[in-house]
């Protein structure tokens, strides 16, 4: 099944909780995606699918701001795992597929 898919994030932020929609489109041999909350939504940059790895960066928006965030995952069926980093450090998140 891959990482393509829409997946429903949480992420502990400075925020609070977020649950962003994540989209990931595969066609052939390219990937892209967006990212969306509640403050809009954003092309992903640097998206690499390796297997069921992805990573990807994407500029998000905040009350202060907008911020680049690195992320990396890893998909075990419906489910992902894996880290976003921003200026402020590394944080824990999960995916649901939708």
């Amino acid at each position: 099944m891959g990482v393509a898919g829409n997946w429903k994030l949480t992420m502990e932020t400075p925020f609070g909780v977020q649950t962003p929609l994540l989209q990931i489109k595969q066609e052939s041999h390219s990937c892209s995606g967006t990212l969306t909350g509640n403050t809009g939504s954003t092309a992903l940059e640097q998206l690499k699918v390796e297997g069921s790895s992805v990573s990807f960066t994407a500029k998000v928006a905040t009350p202060m701001g907008s911020f680049p965030v690195s992320f990396s995952a890893s998909v075990e069926g419906d489910k992902m795992t894996g880290v976003y980093e921003t200026l402020a450090g590394k944080t824990d998140f999960t995916g649901v597929r939708q």
